[in-house]
């Protein structure tokens, strides 16, 4: 196996099981459905009953399954029937997250859950500190004894902030020594959201993130497989409003209800004092950040409304802290979607991430390398336990606080 698998293309391809190795497929189908027994694992991959058992022994053995004998089938006899399911507690994934204006390094277990997470405020502009970054991701592991970190993933909207995944995930692989695969931050959610809502999501959905910076994907489900594809910005799409933007136009989405502008718009109103948007949250009991934020609602309700349009996909799922921060005007969003898509009725939800989708995102996409072959990963990376902790090069003194 490559010492470093960095993925560079916007597209993400979500496998279900029926792609891979017979342990990739396992652990895969295991991760989906939770604790399951080798029968069921059998019929569902279409793998024998004796690989599928050769399968999850390896598995076992090497740390990324465990059985639950207290789960057995009544009358069962032999390991055949004790279910097994993902081991959470051994490894994790390291996931890095670049935003705008806020780093976040965060910690997943195999099924993708959020252990751990720490977020930097960074400058406007530059350029991403890796070594800091992975300094913090060892003080997170220092935390967490026995955890040993088999990969990770590095999302950001590339394009929007300038930089190059390819020289950053590098980067990143040269820090920690692991494998470390990147995603675009649009395309990155929109997987994120499709992995954990593996149920109903046959057809094409349409995922519209917005925060700080704006964006959609299309998720196209193909059976045995999704791809997570055409992924766009709507930094610049018209809204009719009369806001100069920094391209030369008016009335761009970004400087009309990105996170800053209503920030921008709250501080000069008088209504916060302090220049952040859990302010402006707080503070919606007051009528005028109120009428603000249900004027930024309507935008977005009517922007995705648009998109919608254009895609036809068959659901519409909204992410990003600008749809989900203040439930009190999601009714808003949801009113300005239905009164402007010309395409009739089609279902519509909200992320259930809210705050954490740049930490799940970041944890899931590093979790790509250890389910493309998760044998010849954990090998690889037990043999490299004497290796510093991560972000601590040979000879460095610890960083403080780590």
């Amino acid at each position: 196996m490559s010492e470093v698998s960095v993925q560079v293309s916007p597209m993400i391809t979500v496998a279900r099981g029926r792609f891979g190795s017979p342990a990739a497929q396992v652990l895969e189908l295991v991760r989906a459905e939770g604790i399951v027994h080798r029968d069921e694992l059998a019929a569902r991959t279409g793998l024998s009953v004796a690989t599928v058992g050769r399968a999850v022994g390896q598995l076992v053995d090497a740390g990324l399954l465990q059985e639950r004998p207290d789960r057995s089938r009544t009358g069962a006899v032999g390991r055949p029937g004790v279910p097994v399911e993902v081991d959470g507690e051994r490894f994790v994934s390291i996931g890095v997250h670049i935003g705008r204006r806020i780093a976040t390094v965060a910690l997943g277990d195999l099924t993708g859950k959020v252990i751990a997470h720490e977020t930097l405020r960074r400058e406007r502009g530059d350029d991403p500190d890796l070594d800091r970054l992975s300094r913090v991701a060892a003080g997170l592991l220092g935390n967490l004894p026995g955890r040993a970190p088999l990969a990770a993933g590095l999302v950001a909207p590339w394009r929007e902030l300038g930089l190059s995944s390819e020289k950053l995930g590098a980067e990143l692989h040269d820090l920690t020594g692991l494998d470390v695969r990147t995603a675009d931050h649009v395309a990155a959610v929109a997987a994120t959201e499709f992995l954990h809502r593996r149920h109903g999501t046959t057809g094409v959905t349409l995922y519209v993130y917005a925060r700080e910076t704006m964006g959609f994907a299309v998720a196209v489900d193909k059976g045995a497989q999704t791809e997570v594809s055409r992924v766009g910005s709507l930094t610049h799409f018209p809204t009719g409003a009369t806001t100069s933007c920094p391209c030369g136009r008016t009335g761009c989405l970004e400087v009309t209800a990105g996170d800053e502008a209503v920030v921008a718009q709250a501080i000069a109103a008088g209504a916060i004092s302090e220049p952040t948007i859990d302010a402006v949250y707080a503070a919606v009991g007051d009528q005028l950040v109120r009428t603000l934020l249900r004027n930024r609602a309507r935008v977005l309700g009517q922007v995705a409304a648009s998109v919608r349009d254009m895609v036809a996909p068959d659901r519409v799922v909204l992410v990003g802290q600008a749809f989900t921060g203040c439930s009190a005007v999601l009714d808003d969003i949801s009113r300005a979607f239905a009164e402007t898509t010309a395409h009739g009725d089609v279902p519509v939800s909200f992320t259930r991430f809210g705050s954490g989708i740049q930490a799940i995102a970041a944890c899931t996409i590093g979790l790509g390398p250890v389910y493309d072959d998760p044998l010849g990963i954990v090998p690889h990376r037990v043999k490299r336990t004497v290796r510093p902790p991560v972000g601590v090069r040979p000879g460095a003194a610890e960083p403080a606080g780590a």
